[in-house]
């Protein structure tokens, strides 16, 4: 039994917790009050340790309540559920901006295209750095970090993104997807998809930005072939796929616990972490040694991003100190290295799989880059020739359409400074003054499915499951690459140009993803060698073998179908990452 002592101390304690969040809930909701916003009130901060520690346990003690006590405020909490849980929200709260107040904070939401284009393009608004710690593992990134730091690493790098560099990319990846080719024709390749893809994606990465790989490396990786070199216990890709798969457990738990633990799951993220460091480290030494054989007059026009960081990290020819330090250089290449690869493996996985489930768009588009490439042989694409035509055409609607609905981040978040006056934004005509200190989340899911800017058209061809609107998203319904290309009265049409705010996978302003056109060139460059070439389509039951036809009836396309739809909403999870979790049964074929 606990000790009279005991129980006063935690009599008194819950007693001044209460009224401390009685009194800051007040102090907020006086502050959310004087925006002239909308407001919601939630029990606690989605973005405090509290919550986050405690949500798996009391989560589902919360969905089990009446859905009408928790239905404007409980997804309010679900950082995770962002993707899922799209425009609803918005919808159930009735304003596309509004507060959520809390004792412990005063969060901004909004799906409004234009608040969202204020924040993007308002100096003064930065990054909420001090909620960005998980991205700086090895270092301070670029991120992960905000104000003249970030700037800094931003000014480093930004030399590397010309369009040289571009054109590199382009014709790296019709040469890597080429390599790809031969991988998706194997037996049983839909259960690799998403590793295959993430594989070309991290090898044009660090063939381009790093120059540490070459095109017999793709060969072997894609082939499972590559072997861990010298004293690793892990190849490249191996580590960098590893650490993503259990990057929370690295970041929240001491690295010698992990080493101990009894779970393999936690050494080999332990192990993963030291093998990354150690790659990375040697890339930079190697780096290190070409540039002190560098001549001081060697051009630096092909720098990659690697030779540019770590150019920074030396003291200059006159003795002046490093601009960089060792941290900030090793940060900043798995800055690169992550976020340069998921983005595309992701995306290009995505698209895969929604052309499956939309053959008469798979051929249109197919048609496209028969009627823009048509003969040439791919080692003689370009992308002065090429990418412009193939992004105008249903290859990028395509492209545009997939980023649309499996957004990069869920949400963007902007950052009012904790010190000076209010930063104000303004909504039909009225201005709303956003006090100091407050954490404004920019909702792109919200954005790309608002219905004033992306009206739905239905289908006949839409499914049961996904007409139910109040379930989870059903990306395979709302799939409408057509949209991008409007019919004119001219003999051309017209590609699409979205109201500013509404269309921001890559954000908007001087803070925009510097690597957005890298992607771009990337994705078009691997759509296009893929599909010129292969027709992907949904396996039946039947088809893939697995015998699991009922009641002797045989097994449908449609019903392929409507399983592909759960597996691209339900079976979509967010994890550093957008990614579809489980396979699709697909089949590549050479096309007719």
């Amino acid at each position: 039994l606990l000790s009279p002592k005991i129980l006063i101390s935690v009599g008194v304690f819950t007693i001044v917790w209460a009224v401390w969040c009685l009194v800051t809930l007040i102090v907020n909701v006086s502050r959310a009050r004087a925006t002239g916003l909308h407001y919601v009130i939630v029990p606690c901060s989605m973005l405090g340790a509290p919550w986050l520690l405690t949500q798996p346990i009391l989560l589902p003690l919360l969905k089990a309540l009446p859905e009408l006590w928790t239905e404007k405020w409980l997804p309010l909490l679900l950082f995770n559920e962002g993707w899922h849980n799209g425009y609803e929200p918005f919808r159930r709260v009735g304003a596309d901006t509004f507060l959520a107040v809390s004792p412990g904070d005063v969060i901004l939401h909004t799906s409004d295209a234009g608040v969202a284009s204020q924040l993007f393009h308002n100096s003064r608004l930065g990054k909420p750095a001090h909620l960005m710690g998980l991205l700086n593992i090895f270092g301070p990134t670029m991120t992960g970090t905000d104000g003249a730091e970030a700037r800094l690493y931003r000014r480093t790098v930004a030399p590397f993104f010309t369009e040289a560099t571009m054109r590199d990319v382009f014709v790296g990846a019709v040469q890597g997807g080429t390599e790809l080719l031969r991988a998706l024709r194997q037996p049983a390749a839909h259960r690799q998809l998403r590793t295959l893809s993430a594989k070309l994606s991290l090898h044009l990465l660090s063939r381009f930005c790093n120059q540490a790989e070459t095109q017999e490396d793709l060969v072997n990786a894609l082939q499972c072939k590559d072997k861990p070199q010298g004293t690793h216990r892990m190849t490249y890709s191996e580590a960098v796929f590893t650490l993503l798969e259990n990057y929370t457990t690295v970041f929240l738990c001491p690295h010698a616990l992990l080493r101990m633990s009894p779970f393999n799951t936690h050494r080999q993220a332990a192990t993963a972490f030291a093998e990354m460091h150690s790659y990375m480290g040697e890339m930079k030494e190697k780096k290190v040694a070409e540039l002190h054989q560098k001549p001081p007059t060697s051009s630096n026009n092909s720098s990659s991003i690697l030779e540019l960081l770590v150019q920074a990290g030396l003291p200059a020819a006159d003795g002046s100190p490093a601009v960089l330090r060792q941290d900030q250089v090793i940060g900043n290449i798995w800055n690169f290295v992550f976020a340069g690869h998921e983005t595309n493996a992701n995306t290009l996985t995505f698209i895969i799989l929604l052309l499956a489930c939309h053959p008469v768009t798979q051929r249109t588009m197919q048609a496209d880059l028969d009627r823009i490439l048509q003969d040439t042989p791919p080692d003689q694409w370009t992308y002065d020739a090429h990418f412009n035509p193939l992004m105008n055409s249903l290859v990028g609607a395509v492209i545009n359409e997939t980023l649309r609905l499996f957004t990069v981040l869920p949400v963007i978040p902007k950052y009012v400074p904790p010190t000076g006056p209010p930063v104000s934004i303004i909504i039909d005509g009225q201005v709303h003054p956003l006090p100091p200190g407050t954490v404004a989340f920019v909702n792109t899911s919200a954005t790309h499915r608002h219905p004033q800017y992306w009206p739905r058209r239905e289908s006949s061809t839409d499914s049961m499951a996904s007409k139910n609107r109040m379930k989870r998203p059903f990306a395979v319904s709302d799939f409408d690459p057509e949209r991008w290309i409007q019919t004119t009265d001219s003999a051309k049409n017209k590609f699409l140009n979205p109201i500013s705010g509404s269309f921001i996978p890559f954000a908007e302003g001087s803070r925009a993803c510097l690597g957005y056109r890298f992607a771009l060139a990337e994705l078009c460059a691997s759509v296009a060698i893929v599909f010129k070439s292969l027709s992907v389509s949904l396996l039946t039951r039947d088809e893939e073998g697995d015998g699991s036809s009922f009641g002797g009836s045989a097994d449908t396309w449609e019903a392929a179908r409507d399983r592909a739809e759960l597996a691209l909403s339900e079976g979509v999870k967010f994890d550093m990452s957008l990614r579809v979790v489980h396979s699709l049964p697909v089949r590549f074929e050479a096309r007719k």
